[in-house]
């Protein structure tokens, strides 16, 4: 019998036996590439510091098939001022006489940051030995974290879990993800140092609206006092305009205070939400301005549609619906009645669009979006701290929606937002 076919057929199994082990070896990459992926979202999924330092290095260990690593984040003087293990229990822990210093080869890395991998931690000649206590360990990966060029610290891993040295391609991954972790960390503090000046600037505010409101309220009520003595008695009608405009300006000044303080905590504060009927609590604001306009040349006309209710902060909503209201009113010509209408309805799932329409004097051309910047005076005929529509943006903006502002095509402004609608609204 011929042994011919033999051959072909052992050429084929050798084929076969390769292009398994090159699939397999495809397959293991993949795995490998999905398992970055999902770490780079996993750390860059949170902004507190410290949750996003112990992500990284514990994702750095489950890449590389660490048994141990650490994130050591370098001080001041070339120091370690963090050091942050994984992979050691609480006894072993506890069982370390001293955390890294930044001598030895971890010192290395921070004076000289580099990509360094041994198969030996020992017999590399900056080794400095380990402190009592700690546990032996020979296979040695390091790794800088750079953010925006400044080495922030270096990912230390030890131990591959499969035995052997750290191969090029732990190598590859873990630098990966460092690159990942430098933006994540910078992220982080970025965030870090925003909430940090925001809570300084809300101390700051209350100090300073306290300090300002009480010499204020002092003189408004010293002001008052003396208007009511001198009722009734001979006095010049202009010393009498004069402390009118002490009391109207100390009223300002105080409005000015009180915008400051919500323009501050409708940021920072705390956002407890409930169901708010929205037309009860638009009809009691209508309400109230209609009282104080009644003595007034022309009483507003106000119209007020159908208002579904909606998911919010009540303090915060009454604050954005008296400011839109009452802005329509004030802006309007001289002798003229000003014309307000309210509408609301469903909008999309889970929300409810609003809108205040008036025929006031309008929004000059171009400053449609510059209106809602802090300050922002559209007619210096008319009072006001210039803060009112900031104040309704940043409102918005906490309950997760949007406002935008147009012209009205009868003539006025349009102010259009959404809110999130109340837990027991319909979905249309």
């Amino acid at each position: 019998m011929s042994d011919e076919p033999l051959l072909p057929r052992m050429r084929t199994d050798e084929l076969l036996a390769e292009l398994q082990e090159r699939l397999q070896v495809l397959a293991a990459a993949q795995e490998r590439i999905h398992t970055l992926l999902e770490a780079v979202i996993s750390i860059g999924g949170d902004l507190d510091l410290e949750t996003v330092l112990r992500r990284i290095i514990e994702a750095a260990t489950r890449l590389a098939d660490a048994r141990y690593g650490a994130l050591g984040v370098i001080g001041e003087g070339g120091t370690l001022k963090r050091f942050i293990p994984v992979g050691m229990s609480e006894q072993q822990i506890a069982a370390v006489d001293h955390w890294p210093r930044g001598e030895g080869l971890l010192g290395l890395l921070v004076r000289k940051p580099q990509t360094l991998r041994l198969a030996d931690m020992a017999e590399h000649p900056a080794s400095y030995g380990f402190p009592a206590g700690h546990p032996p360990m020979r296979s040695f990966l390091g790794v800088p974290i750079r953010v925006r060029e400044e080495v922030f610290g270096n990912l230390y891993l030890t131990e591959k879990r499969s035995g052997g040295p750290f191969g090029e391609e732990d190598q590859a991954v873990v630098t990966a993800l460092a690159t990942a972790a430098g933006v994540a960390i910078a992220n982080a503090r970025l965030y870090e140092e925003t909430r940090r000046r925001e809570a300084e600037l809300h101390v700051f505010a209350g100090v300073v609206a306290h300090d300002l409101k009480r010499p204020i309220s002092v003189m408004r009520g010293f002001t008052e006092i003396t208007l009511e003595s001198l009722a009734g008695q001979r006095v010049r009608r202009e010393d009498l305009g004069h402390l009118q405009r002490v009391l109207a300006a100390a009223g300002q000044m105080s409005r000015l205070i009180d915008d400051l303080l919500i323009y501050a905590t409708a940021r920072d504060a705390a956002l407890p939400l409930v169901d708010v009927d929205v037309a009860r609590l638009v009809r009691q604001i209508v309400d109230d301005h209609l009282a104080a306009a009644e003595t007034a040349e022309a009483v507003p006309q106000v119209y007020l549609g159908a208002l579904p209710p909606v998911r919010g902060n009540p303090p915060l909503l009454r604050q954005l619906f008296d400011n839109l209201i009452g802005n329509a009113i004030k802006y309007t010509p001289a002798g003229q009645a000003a014309r307000v209408d309210v509408t609301g309805e469903p909008a999309g799932s889970g929300w409810v669009q609003i809108t205040v329409a008036d025929r006031g004097i309008g929004i000059p051309p171009g400053e449609h979006e510059a209106i809602f910047t802090g300050f922002h005076r559209v007619a210096s005929t008319y009072t006001g701290t210039g803060l009112g529509l900031a104040i309704c943006q940043r409102v918005i903006e906490r309950h997760g929606g949007t406002i935008t502002a147009d012209d009205n095509p009868g003539g006025g402004a349009r102010f259009t937002f959404t809110l999130p609608a109340a837990s027991d609204l319909p979905q249309r």
